[in-house]
């Protein structure tokens, strides 16, 4: 590996933050309609609550998919990293095509180099895992919204009217805390990379914000329940979500620093190549860290009043 040399990010997406949340504040705000959903003298469907499970997996210098590396792309994610997850979630809505939501998530992500066979990588031989916990505020722009309890029969009156299905685009801001370790062991507190050393970085924090973009397919089962798929790609504002970031520091002041275990961490490859000498590029700090989740979400929608079925007749007219 050439002291010039980067090691590829594989995430370098610029700008959809601002795209998704274009529309929800142009179009979010629009008259509310006099009757249905967001009446203004009623609380139909104002308050949404939904839980998930799903899958998270990870997007940064460790692993990745076989082949010249993809840029931080999804294309480059490792399909066996996909860890379980959680998520719990409350809705509100403020008009019918905009909603503020607020959720919490649960899980795990990981990486390895042993995993992929670039070349860089696997030599590299670094790996991690974390617990994910975090909060996140959401703006969503609906641009189709299932129109609540058209899938039930009324007595007089049969067919369909309205829809049942549901498409959305969220973003908003979030906060993670995380701790990398590996095979049990806490990476921060040995300052892998040298940090606090002459010439390094200052120890990184265990938290961090994130701005999430995505968007969520549902499908109304019930006159209260929706059953849905959520996606999710969170940007992160820290490169050591994996303890990985800038270079190598030299491996035998880090021992003398911080220890035996420290030293080993910083540098597992077996020495056969000249690619992990002091300031050769160990990750790539030019972009942070990702993480995206894939979420079947169950939402369920309180208050709304039942129908009073009555015998009233429709007559066509021509």
């Amino acid at each position: 590996m050439p002291l010039n040399y980067k090691i590829p990010n594989r995430l370098n997406y610029k700008y959809l933050y601002i795209i998704l949340l274009f529309p929800a504040i142009v179009f979010g705000h629009k008259n509310k309609p006099k009757t249905g959903f967001g009446k203004t003298n009623s609380n139909f469907y104002k308050h949404e609550f939904n839980v998930g499970i799903g899958v998270l997996n990870y997007l940064g210098e460790l692993g990745g998919s076989d082949g010249a590396p993809k840029n931080f792309s999804v294309g480059d994610a490792e399909i066996s990293q996909f860890k379980f997850a959680f998520t719990g979630a409350w809705r509100y809505n403020l008009a019918p095509k905009f909603s503020i939501r607020t959720s919490y998530t649960v899980g795990q992500v990981s990486g390895s180099d042993e995993l992929t066979n670039e070349v860089t990588r696997n030599y590299r031989n670094l790996a991690f895992r974390t617990n994910i916990n975090e909060l996140m505020v959401l703006g969503e722009f609906f641009i189709t919204r299932a129109d609540y309890g058209h899938s039930f029969h009324r007595t007089g009156v049969t067919g369909r009217t309205g829809t049942s299905l549901s498409l959305s685009l969220h973003t908003g801001i979030g906060f993670l805390k995380f701790n990398p370790t590996y095979n049990g062991v806490d990476l921060q507190p040995l300052n892998t990379e040298g940090q606090g050393l002459d010439g390094a970085e200052s120890p990184y924090k265990l938290n961090t914000l994130i701005l999430p973009i995505g968007f969520n397919i549902g499908y109304e089962i019930t006159k209260w329940m929706r059953i849905g798929l959520d996606v999710t790609q969170r940007f992160t504002r820290t490169d050591y979500l994996d303890d990985v970031s800038g270079n190598y520091y030299d491996k035998e002041l880090i021992r003398t620093a911080y220890g035996d275990l420290a030293a080993e961490m910083s540098d597992r490859t077996d020495g056969s190549r000249p690619w992990t000498e002091p300031g050769a590029p160990r990750g790539n700090p030019d972009n942070k860290d990702s993480y995206f989740s894939l979420m079947v979400v169950a939402t369920y929608t309180p208050f709304i009043r039942s129908y009073k079925a009555t015998k009233r007749r429709y007559k066509a007219k021509f």
